[in-house]
């Protein structure tokens, strides 16, 4: 039997908009690991009184999946997808049941109030709903551009971020139907209700920044403002918040060519540049150039869902053409016979990508260069920003240039993100290792674990049955498939609704 959870808590505060570039989250007061409960449900002696942090290394509950995210059903059992794509059940003992067979690769998942499953596939770009039960499979959503984390709010509603658009998107798991309601957000990937359902976090992947939304009246949402930041991020700043219609901008951090134009939300944003004057009186596959970068590419003409009509391609023909109708993680073969694979680039476009081996142009713009400082690769296209970084984490000997501005160890790669009952925002910053807190107020970032795992994406409160705890934040370990149990001390924010145990 479920019923909806009311649980009312304070509301943060002291925010920035997108685009500003003051301190956020620094406090020369030190760390606040108190939450503002004034005038909440909540008893205060209950957020005064959370497990002190750090905490000490959990140990494994055992192998469950290496999904990206799961969720827990109200059959007392861990729910995600495992390695050969199908849905699976996990009782924190191990037992292990079958669901739904041949999902595929999935990113955020979540369950709804009638006890099936949303999922994002990031292959196809679609928002699914699965009932294990009866079979039932739905395609609820299509044409997104990599759609990552979710949740699913009080109204019912599934709220999306399409990491490629920089966009959060509700939608109507019963009519399909949706709308955009929050643009000009930086590589968005978790996404969180606060205890109120008023306010919705969102992870930037890149930036190392949480976002909020607040519902506003007419149940519209406020204009995206930076809530806090990991420890060392560079703040993001939306390049065309005071910038003309048409101007120069680079689209998110993924360092592609845009420009500002004016969104359906009613303020400017950096949007990404397809040439599709390149390929007018073209056919897909016929030979173009686009000079949308610092020099010309000789590129073939293409099309995908983002854009209408046929585009030439930000990538040499010769890396675009042995991909050309094939899936992505295809194999495919080079002109000189280097055997890669079909990987996507943020235009949707397959290309034939080596695994790289040498590394020259990525480590020379950090020679005597601090970790952190600026740098700038010379890609085929045009130069790429990014920062310094310690490159053993990734097999590269020395430092190397990470070409997404603040990706990576401190200074982001922002994955899972939930929210407890006294307001504190909870991330993980996966390839560190590394989970962070806010307090309501959004004030410097605690560290709440150090794990030795280089992916933690996604983190959840357990729902009180089959022995998953209220009070314990579970981990997903996806690089040795286990999940971390993280004793706050608080129970989570609550699902739309409440299942029985």
């Amino acid at each position: 039997m479920r019923g909806l959870l009311l649980v009312l808590v304070g509301c943060p505060s002291g925010t920035l908009e997108v685009g500003e570039t003051g301190e956020r989250g620094r406090d020369s007061g030190g760390v606040d690991s108190g939450t503002d409960t004034a005038d909440t449900g909540v008893d205060p002696s209950l957020c005064d009184s959370l497990t002190p942090l750090p905490l000490d290394r959990p140990r494994s509950l055992g192998t469950f999946t290496n999904g990206e995210d799961f969720t827990f059903n109200e059959d007392g059992q861990h729910v995600s997808v495992d390695a050969q794509g199908n849905l699976v059940g996990i009782t924190i003992d191990g037992t292990q049941q079958l669901l739904y067979p041949g999902l595929g690769t999935t990113a955020g998942i979540h369950m709804l109030p009638d006890g099936s499953v949303v999922y994002a596939d990031v292959l196809n770009n679609t928002v699914v709903n699965v009932d294990y039960r009866t079979g039932d499979f739905r395609i609820i959503a299509a044409g997104l551009s990599y759609p990552n984390g979710l949740d699913v709010g009080r109204d019912g509603m599934v709220y999306v971020a399409e990491t490629g658009r920089g966009g959060l998107r509700r939608i109507d798991p019963a009519t399909g139907e949706s709308e955009v309601i929050a643009l000009g957000l930086e590589a968005p990937n978790g996404v969180s209700f606060g205890p109120t359902w008023d306010d919705l976090y969102v992870g930037s992947f890149g930036g190392g920044a949480v976002y909020r939304l607040q519902r506003e009246a007419n149940d519209t949402w406020s204009r995206p403002e930076v809530f806090a930041l990991t420890p060392e991020a560079l703040a993001p700043v939306n390049a065309c918040a005071e910038a003309a219609l048409g101007t120069r901008c680079a689209a998110s951090y993924y360092g592609l060519e845009g420009e500002c134009v004016s969104s359906e939300l009613g303020y400017n944003v950096c949007e990404i540049v397809y040439d599709t004057p390149a390929c007018v009186g073209l056919a897909v596959g016929d030979s173009c150039v686009t000079e949308l970068g610092q020099q010309s590419i000789e590129s073939i003409c293409v099309e995908t869902s983002a854009v209408e009509g046929a585009f030439c391609a930000s990538a040499p023909a010769e890396l675009v053409e042995p991909c050309a109708g094939n899936e992505q993680g295809s194999p495919c073969r080079l002109d000189d016979g280097t055997l890669a694979t079909c990987t996507p680039t943020f235009e949707g476009v397959n290309i034939c990508y080596p695994q790289a081996t040498d590394y020259s142009e990525y480590t020379e713009p950090c020679v005597d260069q601090a970790l952190g400082a600026e740098c700038t690769v010379e890609s085929w296209t045009y130069p790429v920003h990014g920062v310094c970084q310690d490159g053993s984490t990734f097999g590269i000997p020395g430092n190397f240039c990470w070409t997404a501005p603040s990706l990576g160890g401190e200074f982001g790669m922002l994955d899972g993100l939930n929210v407890d009952v006294c307001g504190n925002v909870y991330a993980t910053a996966y390839i560190a290792g590394h989970v962070y807190r806010w307090s309501a107020a959004g004030t410097e970032p605690e560290l709440v674990v150090d794990v030795r795992s280089s992916w933690i994406p996604n983190l959840h409160w357990g729902n009180g049955v089959g022995g998953w705890e209220k009070n314990v934040l579970y981990m997903a370990d996806r690089q040795r498939g286990g999940v971390f149990p993280l004793d706050v001390g608080v129970e989570g924010h609550g699902e739309a609704y409440e299942v029985a145990p």
